[in-house]
């Protein structure tokens, strides 16, 4: 997915300068992922990308599946490209949006569709919830993050080969003083420099 996101027109393009996305040429992409079938048998799938603008992109919160009704269909995270490799913004981690007293209320616990029992169960077991996302930076490597309901915002390390935590972050308000930087724990993310 990560080829098919970043090989699209302005997927990279980004001001090199003030390495900010350009309006009209940077562009986002998204694509929605879900799991489908029965719960001994579900199989992990995603979406075709859909093309945002310079900074924002909408995955679609319900997905009408070929081969399974909606009821054996469960979002459980999205996937996008960041045109200038930043991490992910309040407006990123808001997609899943958590109580602020108990960060464990998300929309895992919420039926996407209709009639779907939450959260998704796989041979009994939960999945759990994530969405990512993959930016290349303009040496050309590439870095894959992801964050879940609860704030947990992780790197994939090459050289751990394992996925690493950066902080816990929760979205900032879109109100004036306008910030889109997270607040995060224990401070600013740093991304890995691998």
């Amino acid at each position: 997915m990560a080829d098919a996101l970043l090989k699209r027109p302005g997927a990279n393009v980004c001001d090199p300068v003030r390495k900010v996305p350009i309006k009209g040429l940077s562009t986002e992409y998204c694509a929605t992922v879900y799991v489908a079938g029965p719960p001994d048998s579900m199989s992990w799938r995603v979406t075709e990308p859909i093309q945002g603008d310079h900074e924002t992109c909408n995955p679609f919160f319900a997905v009408k599946d070929a081969d399974h009704p909606p009821a054996r269909v469960w979002v459980v995270g999205y996937i996008h490209n960041h045109p200038c490799a930043a991490a992910p913004s309040s407006q990123d981690l808001a997609l899943w949006p958590t109580d602020a007293f108990d960060p464990t209320v998300s929309m895992a616990e919420l039926r996407m569709i209709p009639g779907n029992p939450a959260p998704a169960l796989f041979k009994g077991e939960e999945i759990q919830m994530s969405s990512a996302l993959v930016a290349q930076r303009q040496d050309g490597t590439r870095f894959f993050l992801r964050y879940f309901p609860t704030g947990e915002v992780q790197q994939w390390s090459q050289a751990r080969s394992k996925w690493v935590t950066l902080g816990t972050c929760t979205p900032r308000r879109l109100s004036p003083p306008f910030s889109s930087a997270p607040q995060c724990r224990p401070g600013a993310l740093r991304l890995l420099n691998e």
